[in-house]
């Protein structure tokens, strides 16, 4: 008897593992593996409204240009770049299963402040190559590629780097890389404290479930197969190593990136710092809620750092 309970304990130990393993490898496909739709997660994809398409229609009128670079491990990236000729360049990333066209109307913003823009697709988005999504770890590599495109065209150049929720956190991460004297500001918009975090917090709203062990586990999954862990994606260490002045912006009922996580990383950034929290914002649209504060605070940080 001793001995077919000690083999039935074996069979549910290991039909656990299976299934926790299979759970991880779920999770990795559906969230960070790019050959899967992810409406799911996202709701409807971005959709051009009237809004937009206005948005979309001025920014056509400068000429933008399709860019194309190959990044440190051999994959093409894209971007569109406007060039006016300034020494005054602004960076732009869009969200996670996001275009870089949804970032026309902050394009057209800072192409009336005198900057070049360059609003670049982020790995394994649009035009650009990758298969994975890392939640700003490998794409903050990508972005300093980016830079210094930009940088040995014009060593003198002044660059501003904006993102929006996966882009503000692909954003902040490189700021705590060794980065050019060129970078004179930031601006993050709705980024999260780290991927852990994040999907700790999206398994418990989509799902009621703890994030242990299934977050766990699927972090071991993407270690596996996408060659990084959810806590090396992760700004928060990031803005402490910055010296970079940084506007951090949130939405105040931001229930996808939460609210209280822009605190944590306002916190732990070092000055100059400023916060911007836009009344009953969700999120990656404070700048429609109220884009009069939103824009006069951007562009009274730009004036100020770069």
């Amino acid at each position: 008897m001793k001995m077919w309970g000690f083999l039935i304990a074996l069979i549910v130990i290991f039909s656990l593992i299976l299934i926790l393993f299979f759970i991880g490898q779920v999770f990795y496909s559906l969230v960070l593996h790019m050959k899967i739709d992810k409406e799911f997660i996202t709701g409807p994809l971005y959709k051009m409204d009237a809004r937009g398409l206005r948005y979309e229609n001025e920014f056509r009128q400068y000429d933008p240009k399709d860019i194309y670079i190959t990044n440190k491990e051999g994959l093409r990236l894209h971007a569109i770049e406007v060039d006016r000729g300034s020494k005054k360049w602004a960076i732009l990333s869009h969200g996670y299963m996001g275009r870089n066209g949804e970032l026309v109307d902050v394009c057209n913003f800072f192409i009336k402040e005198g900057y070049n823009v360059l609003s670049i697709s982020q790995r394994a988005h649009n035009k650009s190559e990758g298969d994975t999504i890392s939640m700003g770890y490998y794409e903050s590599d990508d972005l300093l590629d980016w830079i210094q495109y930009i940088v040995k065209r014009d060593p003198d150049c002044s660059i501003v780097l904006y993102g929006v929720s996966m882009g503000a956190a692909t954003v902040m991460m490189t700021l705590g890389k060794d980065i050019p004297r060129n970078i004179k500001a930031a601006i993050e918009d709705c980024g999260y404290t780290s991927a852990w975090d994040e999907f700790a917090y999206q398994l418990k709203k989509m799902t009621k479930l703890p994030s242990f062990p299934i977050v766990h586990v699927a972090n071991l999954i993407t270690k596996i197969r996408g060659g990084f862990q959810f806590k090396q994606a992760n700004p928060l260490n990031a803005v402490n190593k910055s010296r970079i002045p940084t506007l951090f912006i949130h939405g105040t009922k931001d229930d996808f990136v939460p609210t209280n996580m822009v605190y944590k990383l306002y916190h732990y950034a070092n000055y100059p710092k400023q916060l911007l929290l836009i009344e009953n914002g969700e999120h990656a649209v404070s700048r429609f809620k109220d884009p009069e504060l939103y824009f006069s605070t951007l562009k009274q940080w730009i004036q100020q750092f770069a």
